[in-house]
Formats: C-alpha cells, structure tokens, sequence
C-alpha cells in the first residue's frame, strides 16, 4: 500500500501536537506485518506509535504527550495546555459511543446505539456553542449567543484537541462509509472544530 501515516488516533494524536508545536520532526512510517529490524530493535514487541528522542525511546503514548510538554515548552514553544479544565474532558465518550455503534453486528441495535451517539455529540455540540468564561462581558444585559470559537479552548489547538479531533475524524470517516451517517448539521461547533473556517449555522 506505500507509506501513509494510517488512521490510529493515538499516531494522529501525536503529530498533531508535534505539528502544532512548530518543532521539526520525522515520521517514519512501518509496516506492522513486516517491521524491520531497526524498529524490532528501537521498540520490542513492536507497540506502535513509539517516539524516537535521541537515544530515548517512548513507547507510552499519554507519556510520550507529557514529555513533549516537558520538552516542547515557551518561551520557546507555544504552551498547548487548555486554560479551563472542562475543555480536557469535553467529548470524553464520543469514541467509545462510536465504537460500540460501528462494532455492532446486531441491526436491531443500531438505532438505540446511533442515538448515544447522537447524545455524546450533543453534549460535546453544547460545550463548543457556549460562551467560555473569557468571551462572557458580565457588564453586558446582553445574552452572549453562540461562541464563535474554533476549537476547545479558544482559537487555537490545545493538548485537548490534540487528542479529540483525530477521533472526532475517524467517527466523520467511518460512521459515513459504514453506516451512512454523518455528523449533523443541527451540530456546528463539532462541524466547525473539524473544518475550522467553515460558515456556521446561526
């Protein structure tokens, strides 16, 4: 099939946050049927992702996270850390919701199972649309309306999108191809999170 970087999220993961940290690094793709001896060696047992730091090897994905925070910080890198504490726990069960969908090989569950779905991402759709405390004015009588926000925490990715959005692309990808269901419209903070700049709904 040729290298390809693959649909894992915890390998999405990852080269989000590399990516967003404007750190220069290399991906280096393997086939996981036919690793060479090079990866064997760098990784026994061959647990993929792994992270290559010099001589360092990390093959704990939430580990590997925390130490490229430790090392991928300001003043020199941007901090990715999200300011408020619900934006890391802000669509936590989408994914497990989704896989009980997909993995379903009884059709008579589908509908119940779709609908969890559908209520893991309204609650996420809840949290993207409502003002965060720094975008309230409490000098306003005002309603503050829709939070125009792109992502989690703001307009810019967070650690918490690092690790939200690949799972939020593979239910968009699956669900579709699978299930001939897509994330809807009535939702656009989701929509607008996965295609920032997208237009949406008022």
């Amino acid at each position: 099939m040729g290298p390809r970087l693959g649909n894992r999220p915890f390998s999405l993961r990852l080269f989000i946050v590399l990516w967003v940290t404007g750190v220069t690094f290399n991906v280096t793709t393997t086939d996981t049927k036919r690793q060479t001896e090079r990866v064997q060696k760098l990784c026994p047992g061959g647990q993929l992702p792994f992270l290559l730091h010099g001589t360092e090897v990390h093959t704990d994905t939430n580990k590997m996270v925390e130490f490229l925070e430790a090392v991928l910080c300001p003043p020199r890198y941007p901090k990715l850390a999200a300011l408020n504490p619900e934006s890391n726990t802000a669509g936590l069960d989408i994914f497990a919701k989704f896989s009980a969908y997909i993995k379903n090989s009884n059709p008579a569950l589908n509908d119940n199972l779709q609908k969890g779905l559908l209520e893991a991402l309204k609650v996420l759709d809840n949290y993207l649309t409502s003002p965060l405390p720094k975008e309230v004015d409490e000098t306003s009588a005002e309603d503050e309306g829709i939070s125009q926000r792109k992502f989690l925490n703001g307009n810019e990715l967070t650690l918490a999108d690092c690790n939200l959005l690949p799972k939020l692309h593979i239910v968009q990808v699956v669900c579709k191809k699978y299930r001939g269901f897509n994330i809807p419209e009535a939702f656009p903070g989701t929509l607008e999170s996965l295609e920032p700049g997208r237009r949406r709904l008022q």
